[in-house]
């Protein structure tokens, strides 16, 4: 307590201006057998510095020293020999003996002004309520002046984590953070009273005060708001995350704001969202995938927590795999990818599950037009094990029946997906998540031909808490993929069947460094089974061939390290490195060639035995993001990643179908390779009303392939035949306004893109465009709140047509038979894309006795019945003349009502 007293007066002392640092100060200083009191105070005679000490601190020592023109500090070292005390200097003007063990925590400036505060503090308490709140006690400050603490933010009405709620520090703005999906965060903060400032939707805000005395934890809860969403949220946490977050390229999605969306046939979908984001579209309505910055569709590396899936569409493309009422997080790396991801040249749509209540089961389902989903989750067993599982199902065949057109009458399609995943905790530091997903799909066009397919998948994650700073996630997943394509059409009917299977591990260790680094190193494994085809013949007249190709298998490793570091207040680094491994594996015979493949004559085999290396691939990927904040409310960002993959799919027609089989690379069919970069200017408006970027990307493919003209793809034992080898680019602008007011939101986004490439063989070697690229997209989204409950939303999308191949002329051959001469590839375009969408969502009601609580969705599709144009294809006419024949999928309007439930 003498020490505290001591202390407490040199934090007071007023400040004093010394004309020399008593680092640097020499003297002459003899003292011979008196006390080290007497030595304190003769050493402040000559000086002029003040001594702090604790008398009852100083043990009964004869000082016997005599040191000329020697540098204070080691006179001071002299002085305390053998003492088992130490000294440090405080400003310019004071000494202060301590303990040598209490040297360790050096006593900041910020422990001294948290002294102060404290004693002010003492003098006017103040108690703890819901806007100030204390962490540890006033007389245990930490020497350093920083204290670590762990929020927790609750729901205020039923006590459930606040996830992506946004911890904002007016005074702290490199400290701002976003809770967990516990509703957790750990911050290491100053000490001293701090202002704090929280939000997130569907809450009030809430603002109040910290007095962070020590480490410790801090509970708050939030009071829940009855108000609707008002947009389409791409971020559901810190109002500036825009700004303070480093890594580049990056979209996140709001789930409840996509609920809220004009839909196709009333479901909400995750990947019709992404498509109203900059630098994101598709080739057209019914096309399965989507494409990123000028990517392909097999370029999208699509993940569920751990688990790969190979196709994130059904019905075609209309709707997408993943179950809304299930998701808790959607995040989309855009080329700049960190160093966990690999595998894929263009992007990764991350999406999360939830983990399910921990205190009460609750239900979530809908219905609507064609499709109906139900969702349960709660816990198990209270407090360690939780459930969250749904089904999806869709019943469209009466839609189908209710055309004319007896050619549709005769059709059908449905779908479903189901999800269960079970969460244990034994306890704070170690928790299990199994998974199992399943989906299926099935659709006849007339009884002619149709597609099947499937996906399998499961995955154990083992999450480990070491400590505080200290993580580790360990997964273990796999699935199959299986298609087949039925063709009941005379001589060319037929089944063509293809699918994968695969297993992947993966291990990430996380480490929090206390200078405010955090580093991540891993490990990942995914081995891959393909069919690559299976083709049968059906019916007698059938001419199809029956064959089936050797199953193909790859081995894909890669260990990836990576670091975020906050360099100063204004400039924050994320860069890693990725080592990617592949090797194409046996069994496998491998035909010889003369020469090329695409131009050589086939020579002998060769046969590789089981697990036998045939042909390997290794790559150094280096990645990196830099965001350096140039005040508040503005920021600029850069990055670049070498980017690698090993497996696509095969096809050549305008969009991947359901039975598109995967490729792996094999020594003739080499891996895509390219280069990323991206730089963006992104700003705020005071209080973050306003949220404007502008981002330019760049992408350099020095290594991909493309497919002669009239390739022959389908069960082919020479593919690689049909290929040529290639290189492309792709370059763009993305700018992007968003904006919320009380009333009203919206949304308006611009991409203008390029996707070219310059393939031997093909338009005699000069650039053409990619079949998804589409210069100008045009995104808009107005959300006008009618009240608490009632919300009108507008969107509009306007993009290029993309190219296409179109005749040119044609002429006459013997018996009268008409040739057409065709562009080069891709020089015509189809028609431009244009449509417009409203939605009217009725919220939940207030009343909170209530057990069911109900929302309506009311939306129209295509609002002015544009006929859009999926493709253009060419017939001769009897007059022998070329006519062009527009083919749109959706060319009309489609209203949908949808109404959803849940349980209080």
């Amino acid at each position: 307590m003498r020490l505290l007293s001591l202390l407490f007066l040199l934090a007071c002392w007023p400040l004093v201006a010394y004309a020399q640092s008593p680092d640097s100060l020499v003297l002459s200083f003899q003292a011979q057998g008196v006390s080290l009191e007497a030595a304190f105070k003769q050493l402040e005679g000559q000086t002029g510095l003040r001594v702090y000490y604790a008398p009852s601190a100083l043990p009964a020592k004869t000082v016997r020293v005599a040191m000329v023109d020697t540098r204070l500090p080691e006179i001071l070292s002299e002085v305390l020999r053998n003492t088992r005390l130490g000294f440090f200097f405080y400003r310019d003007y004071a000494v202060v003996v301590v303990p040598e063990e209490m040297l360790a925590n050096r006593y900041s400036a910020a422990y001294y002004e948290t002294l102060k505060t404290a004693r002010k503090r003492a003098e006017t308490p103040m108690e703890e309520s819901a806007t100030y709140i204390p962490v540890g006690k006033p007389d245990q400050v930490h020497p350093s002046g920083t204290a670590k603490v762990n929020f927790r933010i609750l729901d205020g009405a039923d006590k459930d984590p606040v996830p992506g709620a946004a911890l904002q520090w007016p005074d702290l703005a490199d400290r701002d953070a976003k809770t967990d999906r516990g509703g957790r965060a750990t911050l290491t903060l100053p000490t001293g009273e701090h202002k704090i400032k929280i939000q997130t939707v569907g809450f009030a805000s809430y603002e109040g005060t910290i007095a962070v005395w020590n480490d410790g934890d801090c509970l708050i809860r939030l009071i829940p708001l009855p108000e609707l969403l008002t947009e389409v949220q791409i971020s559901a946490e810190a109002a500036d995350a825009n700004l303070s977050k480093g890594q580049v390229s990056v979209t996140k999605l709001d789930i409840k704001a996509i609920r809220k969306m004009p839909t196709l046939l009333g479901e909400a979908d995750v990947v019709r969202s992404l498509l109203y984001t900059t630098g994101v579209t598709s080739v057209g309505e019914g096309a399965a995938g989507f494409n990123v910055r000028g990517g392909d569709t097999d370029q999208n590396l699509t993940l569920q927590d751990e688990m790969v899936l190979f196709n994130s569409s059904h019905a075609l493309g209309f709707f997408s795999t993943y179950n809304t009422d299930l998701v808790s997080r959607v995040e989309l790396y855009k080329s700049i990818l960190p160093a966990e991801y690999g595998g894929r040249l263009s992007s990764v749509l991350d999406v999360r599950m939830g983990e399910g209540s921990t205190e009460r089961w609750k239900l979530k389902g809908g219905i609507g037009l064609v499709t109906a989903r139900l969702g349960v989750e709660g816990p198990l067993r209270k407090g360690s094990t939780t459930l969250n599982a749904g089904m999806r199902a869709s019943y469209s065949d009466w839609v189908l029946h209710l055309f004319k057109d007896l050619k549709l009458k005769r059709s059908s399609a449905s779908f479903y997906d189901a999800n269960v995943g079970i969460t244990h905790r034994w306890n704070k530091r170690n928790t299990l998540t199994a998974s199992f997903y399943a989906a299926g799909d099935q659709f006849t066009y007339n009884n002619l031909f149709g597609f099947q397919y499937q996906t399998r998948s499961g995955q154990l994650i083992y999450r480990r808490s070491f400590s505080e700073r200290f993580f580790s996630r360990f997964s273990i997943s796999g699935g199959t993929y299986d298609s087949e394509q039925s063709n009941t059409d005379g001589t060319l009917s037929g089944l063509l069947r293809t699918g994968l299977a695969h297993v992947k591990v993966k291990e990430v260790i996380t480490r929090h460094l206390k200078n405010e680094v955090k580093l991540d190193v891993g490990l990942e494994s995914i081995f891959y089974k393909v069919n690559p085809g299976e083709q049968v013949p059906i019916g007698p007249v059938s001419t199809i061939q029956s064959r089936t190709l050797e199953r193909e298998q790859g081995l894909e490793t890669a260990i990836f390290g990576s670091a975020e570091w906050f360099a100063t207040k204004k400039l924050l680094i994320v860069g890693g490195l990725r080592l990617n491994h592949y090797r194409f594996l046996g069994p496998k015979t491998v035909l010889q060639y003369n020469g090329l493949p695409d131009i050589g004559t086939a020579g002998d085999t060769t046969r590789y035995g089981s697990g036998a290396s045939i042909a390997s691939y290794t790559y150094l990927e280096p990645r990196l993001s830099l965001r350096y904040r140039l005040n508040r409310n503005n920021s600029i960002k850069g990055g670049y990643a070498r980017t690698s993959q090993f497996i696509n799919q095969i096809f050549n027609s305008d969009t991947p179908t359901p039975t598109s089989q995967y490729q792996l690379s094999t020594p003739y069919i080499p891996p895509f390779r390219a280069h990323n970069l991206s730089v963006g200017y992104f700003r705020n408006t005071e209080e973050n009303k306003w949220e404007l970027s502008s981002e330019v990307f760049y992408r350099a493919i020095d290594q991909l392939w493309d497919y002669r003209d009239f390739a022959r793809l389908n069960a082919n034992p020479t593919l690689e035949r049909e290929i040529r080898e290639g290189v492309g680019k792709a370059y763009g602008l993305e700018l992007s306004a968003r904006t919320t007011r009380k009333t009203y939101s919206g949304y308006a986004g611009y991409t203008y893109s390029r996707a070219l490439r310059r393939v031997a063989g093909i338009n005699e070697g000069t650039w053409y465009p990619s079949n998804f690229d589409k210069p100008h997209i045009l995104n808009l989204i107005f959300n006008y709140n009618l009240s608490l409950r009632h919300t009108l939303t507008f969107n509009f999308t306007y993009s290029t047509g993309r190219p296409t191949t179109a005749p040119l002329t044609s002429y006459r051959y013997a018996n009268n038979i008409i040739v057409p001469v065709y562009s080069p590839r891709n020089k015509s375009r189809i028609p431009d894309y244009h449509r417009l969408d409203i939605s009217y969502t009725i919220g939940q009601g207030y009343n909170k006795r209530k057990t069911f609580k109900t929302s309506w969705n009311l939306s129209v599709y295509n609002l002015y019945a544009r006929r859009n144009a999926f493709s253009v294809f060419f017939t001769q006419s009897p007059e022998n003349e070329t006519v062009a024949n527009r083919l749109a999928i959706l060319g009309t309007v489609f209203p949908a009502l949808t109404l959803n439930i849940e349980t209080k």
